[in-house]
């Protein structure tokens, strides 16, 4: 009997660990698609041509949802402490600090900060949707390898765990 509770505990481990890779691949486009909508936020803000940066990144740290929230709100932090670290330092230390977005993500926003508040309005909205573009890009793309690759990484946890359990008994 302590046979069998073990074998089914190694295979539900297995199973968990296929359908948890699964969900990495999910939650990655997930991340990617939030940060394009928090961009396109700040875009629509930079049109208006109302706020400046630091009072415009405190109104999209509330209205943005995952890794957008949080660089934004990093930067609202950082912003006020420009004596110590640019603003473009800022960014490219908050950016890589978003690993949900993946090393891809982290690359397509890493720019921006050269951009933000030095630049006009019109250049930053153009730079605004070209780095949005490329996430949008990027976030089909991990839906796509969710789409295979998912079904793969379930399959081999499954798998791997009924293996085990013929394996053990």
């Amino acid at each position: 009997m302590l046979r069998l509770l073990g074998a089914v505990f190694v295979s539900a481990a297995a199973a968990w660990t296929g359908f948890q890779a699964a969900a990495a691949l999910r939650e990655r486009a997930r991340a990617l698609e939030d940060m394009s909508a928090g961009l396109a936020l700040l875009e629509q803000e930079l049109e208006l041509g109302g706020l400046p940066l630091p009072q415009l990144m405190a109104s999209l740290e509330g209205r943005c949802a995952g890794p957008a929230r949080a660089l934004f709100q990093g930067c609202v932090q950082g912003l006020e402490a420009l004596d110590q670290e640019s603003f473009s330092q800022l960014w490219r230390r908050l950016t890589a600090s978003q690993t949900e977005l993946g090393r891809e993500g982290q690359d397509c926003l890493a720019p921006l900060g050269e951009v933000l508040g030095r630049c006009g309005g019109s250049r930053q909205c153009q730079t605004l949707r070209a780095v949005r573009a490329r996430l949008d890009a990027c976030a089909a793309r991990n839906r796509e390898e969710f789409r295979r690759q998912g079904r793969v990484y379930r399959a081999l946890g499954l798998s791997g765990g009924v293996f085990l359990v013929l394996l053990l008994l």
